[in-house]
């Protein structure tokens, strides 16, 4: 049967469309606030326009854009320090903005405009004009943002498909611009009767290739030609040292004549060179982040090209999550040029090879699996030196942060245990510490992570307050909840020290631990509030903080580190969901039956009696390899009051007891795999939340339902079909046959064949005739959207389990959401989703 859309009742259609509260950008110099105002959920019209689907991406063919696109229709600009604001006119022609992009250096800004009624973006740039009143400083007050068009002719159309379609040279020099190349035909290729059969093979002898479920891939030679067509690009540059920008002509980059299909271009902080990485080899069984690629430099004082390295399809990765391609990968260049001095010409490539050869099978290559390497470029031959090993790594690698000092901070990890380590390397490569090797579960003593920055010639570096020491910032997560911190690491003497400079501010309730305060003293005053790090500002004396409480939305305020007093607040956003005035909001605590620490976030409504309600539980389960990190606090229950559209805190405005993000771990430690008790332990987990919940007296027993999306939609079908606590269920966007995930899902890095009995235990569908049997059956709603892209929640996981549930005579609904993703987007879906949710439950109510 087929329906037209319905709406939910008052409270909730006022919940579920508040205003939207601006977008914030923060300029390059750390001096002004960027506003934008986006609606706050787009028509189905917009999800109802045509758009492609092909090699795992989704975009609008006219637009050159990725599809459904929101853009802002306001634009302010706010000084950090004074708060003067200026609200800039947009172009008459626009029906709004979006890709705003900061000059590395200048205060300068550029941004397309959506013009009214034609599928075509055209580009403008904002700069800060005025001069210094009197002094070193300039005066803010005194200085005005103007807006130019930039010389962008019509027949130059920008492609946005694989990002935004411009970019400043590192010096800022140059802007680089994406465009589609004057050669190309107005009309894409026309679709053929038929291409012949589709064809793929695997020749004797070839490699393992396994691969997860993948969407929209390429399926015959007509995807094949659509693709060239459609993102195939030349690169143009505008020169941005000119001062008239109307009359600053764009140049072709002569590398990109005739178009590339364009993965990435990443400019060399000397600003001479583009680094090109262009699509070469095509593949039906992986997305186009996987496709054959080469890299190749381009010399922007000639017409030089230089191939760095051609890389074939990367369709040979293992399932495992300590597995890697087996090829070259994550070329970029050395953020400080790599020469140890400021040549401007000075370049150098860096890359990570697996010595392994990407499987955690092989042995290490003398007790090293991954490397980073570096290329020399010889500016006056255009050659690149032979790889040299930067630094070895024994683990998987996971990133590299430099200084510009030319200190480096290494991580690496391992998944199957879940370990991570931080090294400081010295300018060369070589360790000169071990930071620390530690479990990333644990959230309780994790040091956070290094504070970067943009720095000279638009780099990022890690922030270094004197030569030997850097920022750490992290969640601070503890026993009464998450506690942001900033730290200062010195790294400077035979032991490594760490200084607390800035953490949230301590509730009110709850033991401290003087060592994790600043400066090691208990603070003595204390709010219910909840604050985060936002950045380090230029001066390293300054940070921008947000702040919020359950009734108070969140806010920006600048303070000087140890001088509160001198906090200026940034924004006044007001609260943009009354209703939920008067929500109460609890984190609690309690056990399941092996001992395992559980948390849940348990909101009462306004003006609460005390009698049992109906109760809405809401979780996602998540793996540990760590008991105890499993139990630990996660979150913060001062944090403000909110719900968004996918929230279940709606359902407390309604008048009932919400227990959301439950604890579900799922664990398995040692060499125990998480999901081969998976079923055993969400349903203690659950058990005990529902138990806990009615010993407070909060809940009724009788009127309990539970929800999810999308892993949350799976364990709502398995607490159904493996328990009696819940009268109802609502399953979002959900997978319930694990046999069409076969090669890995979720977490689980293992394939059917490898776990036969895991996944077919783990499918809700195999399930079905006990739930059917179960002494009190809950119903079950499921909501799929029609166009869900997720690689393991196609739509047909739904229909399938759907079907099942009907067989059985079980009481359920299916409703498919026209257009809608895995994450739905539009106001009449999202109304019409809040609406069966509330017929779904209006059962419970009426008890």
């Amino acid at each position: 049967m087929s329906s037209s859309y319905k709406e939910p009742s008052d409270v909730l259609k006022r919940l579920l469309l508040p205003p939207k509260n601006p977008s914030l950008a923060l300029s390059s110099d750390y001096q002004w606030l960027i506003f934008t105002q986006e609606p706050p959920l787009p028509s189905i019209e917009l999800l109802a326009k045509p758009e492609e689907k092909l090699a795992g991406i989704r975009f609008d063919p006219q637009l050159l854009t990725p599809s459904r696109l929101d853009f802002a229709s306001t634009l302010v600009l706010q000084h950090m320090k004074t708060g003067e604001k200026q609200e800039l006119t947009l172009p008459e022609n626009s029906e709004g903005i979006r890709y705003i992009k900061f000059h590395p250096v200048k205060s300068v800004f550029v941004f397309a405009s959506k013009v009214k009624n034609e599928a075509r973006l055209e580009l403008y740039q904002c700069q800060l004009v005025g001069t210094a009143s009197s002094g070193d400083d300039k005066d803010e007050s005194k200085q005005t943002w103007t807006m130019t068009k930039l010389p962008l002719h019509h027949h130059y159309k920008m492609n946005f498909i694989q990002g935004c379609a411009y970019q400043f040279s590192s010096d800022g020099s140059k802007l680089f611009i994406k465009v589609v190349p004057s050669s190309t035909t107005s009309t894409p290729p026309s679709e053929p009767i038929s291409t012949g059969p589709a064809i793929q093979q695997v020749n004797k002898g070839a490699r393992k290739a396994p691969g997860r479920t993948y969407q929209d891939l390429l399926k015959n030679e007509y995807d094949e030609a659509k693709l060239r067509y459609y993102l195939t690009t030349e690169v143009l540059c505008i020169d941005m040292t000119k001062e008239d920008k109307e009359a600053a002509e764009p140049t072709l980059v002569p590398q990109s004549k005739g178009g590339h299909l364009i993965q990435s271009l990443t400019s060399s902080p000397c600003g001479r060179y583009l680094m090109a990485q262009l699509t070469t080899q095509f593949s039906y069984s992986v997305p186009i982040s996987r496709f054959g690629r080469d890299v190749l430099l381009w010399d922007l004082t000639n017409d030089q090209e230089l191939k760095v390295a051609s890389i074939p399809v990367n369709d040979e990765i293992p399932l495992s999550f300590d597995a890697c391609s087996r090829h070259p990968r994550g070329y970029q260049f050395h953020p400080s040029g790599g020469g140890g001095d400021d040549n401007d010409n000075t370049a150098t490539i860096m890359f990570i090879k697996a010595l392994d050869g990407g499987d955690p099978a092989n042995d290490p290559v003398d007790g090293e699996r991954d490397a980073v390497y570096c290329q020399t470029i010889d500016a006056d031959s255009f050659t690149v030196s032979d790889p040299t090993k930067f630094v070895g790594l024994e683990w998987r690698y996971s990133g590299l942060d430099f200084s510009e000092s030319g200190m480096a901070i290494m991580e690496e990890y391992r998944w199957k245990d879940r370990m991570e380590r931080k090294w400081i390397l010295n300018a060369d490569g070589t360790k000169l510490r071990m930071l620390w090797e530690r479990s990333w579960e644990d959230r309780y003593n994790s040091p956070g992570e290094p504070v970067t920055r943009r720095g000279k010639m638009g780099q990022t570096f890690v922030v270094q307050p004197t030569p030997t020491s850097f920022y750490l910032s992290g969640a601070g997560a503890s026993p009464v909840g998450d506690r942001p911190f900033l730290d200062v690491l010195d790294f400077g003497s035979e032991d490594v020290t760490t200084t607390r400079v800035w953490r949230c501010t301590a509730p009110v309730e709850g033991e401290l631990d003087a060592s994790k305060e600043v400066n090691g003293v208990l603070p003595t005053e204390r709010k219910d509030i909840y604050e985060s790090l936002v950045c380090v500002l230029p001066d390293n004396d300054s940070i921008m903080i947000s702040r919020e409480s359950k009734t108070t939305p969140r806010n920006y305020f600048l303070s000087k580190l140890g001088v509160a007093e001198d906090e200026i607040q940034v924004t006044q956003f007001e609260h943009p969901q009354p209703d939920l005035l008067g929500v109460t909001k609890e984190l609690v605590h309690y056990t399941r039956d092996d001992g395992v620490e559980l948390t849940a976030n348990l909101y009462l409504p306004a003006n609460y009696d005390g009698t049992p309600l109906p109760t809405l539980f809401w979780a996602y389960p998540r793996e540990f390899k760590d008991s105890k990190a499993a139990g630990q606090v996660k979150g913060s229950k001062h944090m403000f009051v909110s719900a968004h559209w996918a929230s279940p805190i709606h359902w407390a405005a309604k008048g009932w007891c919400v227990f959301d993000n439950f604890a579900l771990p799922v664990i398995g430690e040692g060499d125990a795999q998480p999901n081969d008790t998976f079923i055993e332990q969400i349903v203690s987990g659950a058990t005990a939340a529902v138990e806990y919940a009615v010993s407070r007296g909060v809940c009724d027993k009788d009127r309990c339902a539970v929800g999810g999306h999308s892993y949350g939609s799976f364990m709502t079908a398995h607490l159904l079909s493996h328990t009696s606590l819940f009268s109802a269920g609502i399953g979002r966007s959900g997978a319930f046959n694990r046999t069409l995930t076969p090669m890995s899902f979720q977490s689980e890095d293992r394939s059917i064949w490898e776990a036969r009995d895991t996944y077919i235990t783990m499918s809700p569908l195999m399930h079905v005739k006990k739930m059917s049997e179960q002494e009190r059956v809950g119903k079950m709603l499921l909501i799929h959207g029609e166009a869900d892209e997720n690689s393991g929640t196609h739509p047909m996981q739904s229909e399938r389990y759907f079907a099942a549930l009907k067989a059985f005579g079980i009481e359920s609904r299916l409703v498919m959401l026209p257009h809608e993703r895995h994450s739905y987007r539009a106001r009449e879906s999202i109304l019409h989703m809040a609406y069966e949710q509330e017929e779904w439950l209006k059962s419970l109510e009426d008890k």
